[in-house]
């Protein structure tokens, strides 16, 4: 079934990406607008939203990570010489519902620290909190939860091997401080 974006397919999908000749150049698996968006280096969808093809719908999770994988066989891949289809795996890999460790989030924290953001990414951000109420009880939770700067130098060197000062760290402490006292008078007013 051709989808144009505004009618999204309900619940888990598999879709195709055809060339002008009517062939698949790409099989995925998708949620919502997923079919329609380039993310980090996929294969581009077709220009010509037409030759976007939901192949099946309202499936779940691994129902449609095992139809991806099926098609995906069906049509073979150019790079290992099986068929015509430009995937770089054999499908039924996706991600979704995965669950990411504490450990992984804190590195993936750290990896940001310092670095600088354009006016329009700080903008996007902005605009994405705006709205957001937090409530009593998560702020009450937030405040107890306030660790010991040698507990977060420890958390620091185990994951990144980084050794920050204590002071680097409670100026880390102290931005996050002031970000969220901005956010909770942005939503008093």
């Amino acid at each position: 079934m051709i989808c144009e974006k505004i009618s999204i397919p309900n619940g888990f999908y598999v879709y195709a990406y055809l060339r002008d000749d009517g062939t698949p150049y790409y099989i995925g698996k998708g949620k919502g607008d997923r079919a329609w968006y380039k993310r980090r280096s996929e294969i581009k969808p077709p220009k010509n939203k037409s030759l976007i093809v939901i192949l099946e719908e309202n499936l779940t999770d691994i129902g449609a990570l095992s139809i991806e994988r099926r098609m995906i066989q069906w049509y073979g891949r150019i790079d290992v010489g099986t068929g015509v289809l430009r995937n770089r795996t054999d499908g039924g890999d996706g991600l979704a519902g995965r669950v990411v460790s504490e450990e992984t989030k804190l590195k993936m924290r750290l990896a940001k620290l310092g670095k600088p953001k354009s006016a329009d990414h700080k903008a996007k951000i902005s605009n994405s909190l705006k709205g957001i109420v937090v409530s009593e009880e998560k702020k009450a939770k937030l405040k107890g939860k306030k660790q010991s700067l040698e507990t977060i130098q420890k958390r620091i060197n185990k994951i990144t091997g980084l050794k920050r000062t204590p002071e680097q760290i409670e100026r880390i402490r102290e931005g996050f401080a002031r970000s969220m006292e901005r956010r909770k008078n942005k939503n008093v007013s």
